[in-house]
């Protein structure tokens, strides 16, 4: 993952590396009973923060605009993990477009 410097600064303020956001947004995903999302947001701040949401919710309601989600509905993995979703959450970093992410976040903070 290369990061420009307002992306990494802003990380690195509120999860402190890469490492710790993966954990955070991993847990957020994990601890999410029953359908719905984990989200990577920004603030009103500018600042990074993750989180999820129950069923069809956004950040939005929460005045954070969501960069990246996780979609742990069922639906999102069940043909290919069945009930597995902690072994879908873990191969979805693998299709994760960092690039579009990290657009995404400069696109809203400037």
């Amino acid at each position: 993952m290369s990061l420009r410097a307002s992306w990494h600064r802003r990380l690195q303020r509120r999860l402190a590396d890469s490492l710790n956001l993966k954990k955070s947004l991993i847990a957020a995903a994990k601890n999410r009973s029953g359908s719905g999302w984990a989200w990577l947001s920004v603030t009103s701040t500018g600042d990074l923060e993750t989180g999820s949401t129950a069923n069809q919710d956004t950040p939005l309601s929460n005045g954070q605009l969501p960069i990246l989600g996780l979609d742990v509905w069922e639906h999102a993995y069940y043909l290919k993990y069945h009930n597995k979703r902690p072994e879908y959450i873990t191969n979805w970093w693998h299709v994760v477009n960092w690039k579009k992410v990290q657009e995404q976040f400069e696109a809203i903070t400037g």
